[in-house]
């Protein structure tokens, strides 16, 4: 753990956030996704905060593990959980998790499929199923649904969904998106005109929410735009604040001359510059890649010198602001404007989802509402 190194989490920009997506999908519920620890924003609390005091009724989950998690740390907590990929269904033991708590797994292959309509112990499982329309990474075909037919109609589609592969670029009039969203369309009338009866549907994430499409179904399912950056870069159309404030303090700083070696690998410096060593590294989520990204810290731009070690890292900026870091400055690496963070991963070359998921827990979370 750190003590002067935490992320701060800001429950009031969370509702912010929530209520800015509810706007923006006025008709549908909202089924915010809490996997991966809330994108490194913490699981327990955030859903606790969504559910408790914005009204959320569904949460989504990637693992069983992650639904079992939250309901061990938060028993009492009034929410349906999806669970969306990893449901572990095939484990006789693990799967009796939903017939004791409000879990339900989303069903994406015909191997869990089969077992759901098959088992007794399933029968009053709502069928929540995930359409492969053209993402081809998992859900059901429509020959899947046409051979069990009949099992479906006698029970009924509780949910219906798929997944946008490239929702995150902005639409055209005939891209990927639009052709999805026309085949999941068909197969929901096709279910209905074979006397189907399908009660939830959803489709769209954070990409399609931003650019308002397919939030007339049921349900929306915001994941990162929740926690403040976009999904959609150029033209940006969200403009929510983020969540997190990744704070730490200098631990060292120093000079050097030109062609001096500095750290592992005796990287030598370009120029006469000054140095602050913040002690943050690939151990605590600040990963590898970043090295030679370009930083602002407190106003002063600089770099990410050399190799970024497990426990620390150097910052690199011209010798003529030296003074202006001193030893136990606080300092942000990214901040409460979703543009530091997501210009932080795009220097990197990676997005924002990783940026923040990378976030160990050897960072204490802070969490406050203002």
């Amino acid at each position: 753990m750190r003590y002067h190194t935490f992320l701060e989490v800001n429950l009031g920009h969370l509702a912010g956030n929530l209520a800015l997506i509810q706007r923006l999908a006025p008709h549908a519920r909202l089924l915010p996704m809490v996997k991966a620890d809330a994108y490194g924003n913490g699981m327990v609390p955030v859903a606790q905060f969504l559910v408790r005091d914005c009204g959320v009724r569904d949460l989504g989950c990637a693992t069983l593990c992650e639904a079992l998690k939250l309901m061990e740390d938060c028993p009492d907590l009034d929410a349906r959980v999806f669970i969306f990929s990893d449901s572990e269904l095939e484990d006789d033991k693990l799967s009796d998790a939903y017939l004791n708590f409000n879990f339900v797994p989303v069903l994406h292959n015909r191997r869990d499929l089969e077992l759901v309509l098959t088992q007794t112990k399933f029968r009053n499982l709502p069928l929540i199923l995930k359409l492969n329309t053209g993402m081809n990474r998992l859900g059901l075909s429509e020959a899947d649904l046409i051979a069990r037919l009949p099992r479906l109609k006698n029970r009924g589609v509780k949910h219906l969904m798929t997944h946008f592969a490239r929702a995150s670029i902005p639409l055209e009039s005939d891209d990927l998106c639009r052709r999805q969203y026309a085949e999941f369309i068909r197969i929901r009338n096709f279910l209905a005109n074979t006397g189907v009866a399908v009660e939830e549907t959803s489709v769209s994430n954070s990409g399609a929410i931003e650019q308002n499409f397919g939030v007339e179904e049921t349900f929306v399912r915001p994941g990162l735009m929740l926690y403040g950056p976009p999904s959609v870069l150029e033209p940006v159309f969200w403009t929510g604040k983020q969540v997190s404030r990744w704070v730490t303090r200098v631990l060292s700083t120093f000079e050097v001359k030109q062609g001096t070696p500095v750290g592992y690998g005796m990287n030598s410096a370009d120029r006469d510059s000054s140095f602050a060593i913040l002690p943050v590294g690939y151990g605590d989520g600040f990963l590898t890649f970043y090295s030679g990204v370009p930083l602002v810290l407190n106003g002063l731009r600089g770099r990410v010198f050399g190799r970024v070690n497990m426990d620390m890292t150097y910052f690199q900026f011209d010798s003529d602001q030296r003074g202006q870091l001193k030893v136990n400055d606080v300092v942000e690496i990214w901040n409460h404007d979703s543009r530091g963070i997501t210009d932080l991963a795009l220097q990197a070359n990676t997005h924002a989802y990783q940026v923040m998921c990378a976030v160990t827990n050897r960072i204490p979370r802070v969490y406050k509402v203002s």
